[in-house]
């Protein structure tokens, strides 16, 4: 089922590098890397995201490739809403609040609507779903206070156990930017987000000044890519982000796509 690969586009392949052994900070300068990148995610915490989005992967058939228009809602790491369209039409509509997790799937044969109290449930799939895990590989969340800073060439390398596993981040840059976020899980491929700055940057609206996301990122795992290009960026405040509680209400949303099969 397409949805396999759709699930997991959110989340990345492993990329394997190879380098010098890196130097260990300081902890005043620890300290340092990880308050500056507090800073710059203070004003994050509720954003919409809108662009295309670009899916590949590969299965018992073949390579498969489907790209539309993406809205992307993340309220805090509680609820998110990711809708793609293509010529108006949703052909995938994932999200999560605080008591479930659910997918659209509108590519399958028929149409199927998965829902599940946690995204254990619903396997990789429901990953795409779990906004934690994405603001943290798109570089929207602050990392953890106990977190280890080295020098790794002309990076600055953050790890840490967060989010039920194992965070690595590749930061360059004055003001901190991302290169690469990776999260790796028990019995789950590893997870990677290429933030691609040669493509462009784009401000978000509304946030610390100095704060701008790479206009693509690329996020893999061993058997499929999603290309995320943003176009607009905007921070919203709480009663902006209440004014689109509708992309968060999965009944409604079903009763107005209607779903041939519910799970």
């Amino acid at each position: 089922m397409i949805i396999r690969g759709l699930g997991s586009m959110v989340l990345g392949l492993a990329m394997a590098t190879g380098c010098a052994a890196p130097d260990t900070v300081a902890p005043q300068r620890r300290q340092g890397v990880l308050h500056a990148w507090a800073t710059q995610t203070q004003s994050l915490e509720r954003l919409h995201l809108d662009g295309q989005v670009q899916f590949e992967w590969r299965d018992d058939d073949g390579k498969h490739m489907e790209q539309g228009d993406l809205d992307l809602w993340l309220d805090g790491d509680t609820r998110s809403s990711m809708r793609v369209t293509k010529f108006g039409d949703v052909f995938v509509w994932a999200g999560a609040d605080p008591s479930h997790v659910w997918v659209f799937d509108f590519l399958s044969e028929p149409s199927v609507l998965r829902v599940a109290k946690d995204s254990t449930s619903l396997g990789v799939d429901a990953l795409a779903a779990r906004p934690a895990v994405l603001r943290m590989l798109l570089g929207l969340d602050a990392f953890p206070m106990n977190s280890t800073v080295v020098i790794d060439q002309s990076h600055t390398v953050v790890t840490a156990e967060t989010l039920g596993g194992q965070l690595e981040a590749r930061l360059t840059g004055e003001p901190l930017r991302p290169v690469q976020i990776s999260m790796t899980f028990l019995d789950q491929p590893r997870v990677v987000a290429i933030h691609r700055w040669t493509t462009g940057e784009v401000r978000i609206e509304g946030a610390h000044a100095q704060r701008r996301l790479a206009r693509v990122v690329d996020v893999r795992d061993d058997t499929t890519t999603v290309k995320i290009r943003t176009s607009v960026a905007q921070a919203l405040t709480s009663a902006e982000m209440n004014d689109r509680s509708n992309v968060f209400d999965v009944e409604k949303i079903k009763a107005h796509l209607k779903p041939e099969v519910v799970e």
